[in-house]
């Protein structure tokens, strides 16, 4: 029994270490082989991350692309010019932008989508107007029907939101526009670390130099340093940075930009038209590519063809990985493409398969070998933002109907930093009042709850950092809900130890029976609600009630780690106390005075039938 209070009190010392480790340090940074990497560097409280009500973020607005493009020519006698097919475009009550080959007969007209009798009417009035055209031909993107329009918003929700937790917020606003926001994604959050001594003075003029006035720059230690911008730099602007702070500050060991809109526009994608192609290189491979010149070719294996793409890390280096998995169609092309690359096994192979994302190339990976049941894995110098963005990008495939975006502004929280700050001191006062309660009543006893509930929320609080869990008001409304619960639990161990203390047992005794009758309660009560919050979770997943996912995941985690510090912290420590000495003054674990008894008194409950 010893040994088992002893080991049990070290996971108990070891959890709330590791907990208040992370709540400590702004940014965590672990990587542990054969374990996912864990990166987090939040810029909110305790580095946890806030959604949008919270914090504000990025608002887009895509819009569905339809229109028409017709390509006319007429023939060599025709008197045509720009101004003639304008003209003839106008009688048939058709606005478009007409453009003209250079000197040929040719023309582009790009305009609203015509419905095949539309289209008709506007190649009467060309003939009418000019004279029969020698070639006629239209290239149609139809208005979205609204199961595309479905489909467009299940890929994006995926592409932004594949792990449950970040809520944005993405619906449908009219017949052919998406609107996307972003908790956090406005601004740039720069990682940086240096081979050699720097200096937050130093950064800083070098950021103002640049023309960032809005501009905070945190010393990490070691070298490390976290430059938060409230200006959004683009993919150039962040090669750009890297460089000069390279050649200002000093040789640059790790660089990592984070949390701006250009990464979410990236992610979701305006076509997002995936395929991937077989590059034949003119010199050597170098990395996972090669350089131009190079030479690419079809081979019909698509976005369509994947069935999964997810991001781990390598069991035995330890590296981020991207896995991908095709359907039966797609392991055929795949495995007839690496068994052709690889079949000269005395000389390195010239050739590598690019993965190209709306015509850009994310990935130019080597097939190390013949690749037969559609199974492969890409590796690189990842890290683990870079491989679960390429796993997104692969596995949330191709929209379809395009996108354009027409619309993008920023977000401000809804609550604003003072009425955030306000809502923190008032639930942190109404814990304070708990506490003090629960002292004053139940003396030693509410001591022990008190620690109870303060390492029941640095553990709570640690896990949401952890994981990461974006929280929002329906995320605070179900943490502070599971504080109540984890009170509760506690509240019914006590009163059984005070009944049990009441009955005439020794203090110890009345911890261990009041122990073993609170549980069956404790446990029915906390199974029911994890159960509810499962059905909430399972409804809000298909409903796409993004609150309730919010409100039933924070409440989850929050009784579940109810249930750990009541059963296990509450118990050691009220045997901590008892071994203090504090067992034979039971009045101190009780608000009932305890009555003295007799010698040889029997307790009630062991008298026969009275």
């Amino acid at each position: 029994m010893r040994r088992r209070t002893i080991l049990l009190t070290l996971l108990i010392v070891i959890v709330l270490a590791i907990s208040a480790v992370a709540l400590a340090l702004p940014e965590i940074h672990v990587a542990i082989p054969g374990l996912p990497r864990i990166d987090r560097a939040e810029t909110g409280p305790l580095g946890l991350k806030l959604g949008l009500d919270l914090q504000g973020g990025a608002h887009l607005v895509y819009q569905a692309q339809t229109g028409t493009t017709l390509s006319v020519t007429f023939a060599d006698d025709a008197n045509v010019d720009v101004d003639a097919v304008q003209n003839a475009l106008v009688d048939a009550n058709y606005e478009a932008q007409v453009t003209q080959d250079g000197d040929a007969l040719s023309f582009a007209i790009v305009g609203p989508y015509l419905a095949p009798e539309r289209r008709a009417e506007v190649r009467q009035a060309l003939v009418d107007g000019i004279g029969e055209p020698v070639d006629f031909v239209n290239d149609d993107l139809p208005p979205p029907t609204s199961e595309q329009m479905d489909g467009v918003l299940n890929i994006i929700s995926r592409r932004v939101n594949l792990y449950g937790t970040d809520e944005p917020i993405v619906q449908r606003f009219g017949e052919d526009r998406i609107i996307v926001q972003l908790p956090g994604a406005s601004g740039s959050v720069i990682s940086v670390t240096f081979a050699e001594g720097a200096d937050v003075e130093k950064l800083g003029s070098v950021m103002l130099g640049q023309g960032y006035d809005d501009v905070e720059v945190v010393d990490r230690g070691g070298n490390r340093f976290r430059i938060t911008t409230a200006t959004t730099l683009s993919i150039t602007e962040r090669s750009a940075l890297e460089t000069l702070l390279a050649s200002e500050v000093g040789t640059v060991e790790s660089y990592l930009v984070t949390g701006s809109i250009e990464d979410a526009k990236r992610l979701i994608g305006e076509t997002a038209q995936l395929e991937f192609l077989r590059r034949k290189c003119a010199g050597p491979v170098v990395g996972v590519g090669c350089l131009p010149p190079f030479v690419d070719s079809s081979i019909g294996l698509t976005g369509d063809d994947l069935v999964d793409a997810y991001a781990s890390t390598d069991s035995v280096t330890g590296e981020w990985v991207v896995n991908i998995q095709f359907n039966d169609r797609g392991a055929d092309i795949f495995g007839q493409m690496t068994g052709e690359i690889n079949v000269q096994t005395n000389r390195q192979s010239d050739e590598v398969i690019a993965v190209i994302l709306d015509g850009e190339q994310l990935i130019a990976p080597v097939a190390r070998a013949h690749i037969r049941d559609g199974r492969s894995q890409i590796s690189g110098s990842f890290n683990r933002e870079s491989a679960r963005t390429l796993a997104v990008q692969l596995k949330s495939g191709r929209l379809p109907v395009p996108l354009e975006l027409i619309q993008e502004s920023e977000v401000d929280a809804l609550l604003g930093r003072e009425s955030l700050e306000r809502s923190l001191m008032a639930g942190l006062v109404g814990l304070g009042l708990v506490l003090v309660f629960v002292v004053a009543y139940y003396r030693a006893a509410g001591v022990v709850a008190a620690i109870a509930l303060i390492y029941y929320a640095i553990v709570t609080l640690a896990i949401f950092k952890l994981v990461p869990i974006t929280l929002t008001l329906p995320h605070i409304g179900g943490f502070i809900l599971s504080i109540g619960l984890a009170v509760d639990a506690n509240i019914l161990i006590f009163e059984r130890i005070k009944e049990e203390i009441r009955l005439g047992r020794s203090l110890a005794s009345a911890m261990e029976v009041g122990f073993n009758r609170a549980w069956p309660a404790i446990r029915d009560g906390n199974v029911s609600t994890l159960i509810t919050c499962a059905v909430l979770l399972w409804f809000g997943n298909r409903l796409g009630g993004g609150l309730v996912n919010g409100f039933a995941l924070t409440l989850l985690v929050g009784v579940m780690v109810s249930m750990f510090t009541a059963v296990l912290v509450s118990r050691n420590l009220l045997q901590a106390f008892q071994a203090m000495g504090l067992g034979r003054m039971a009045n101190l674990f009780t608000p009932e005075k305890i009555q003295p008894r007799a010698t040889g008194q029997q307790p009630r409950s062991a008298q026969g039938g009275r």
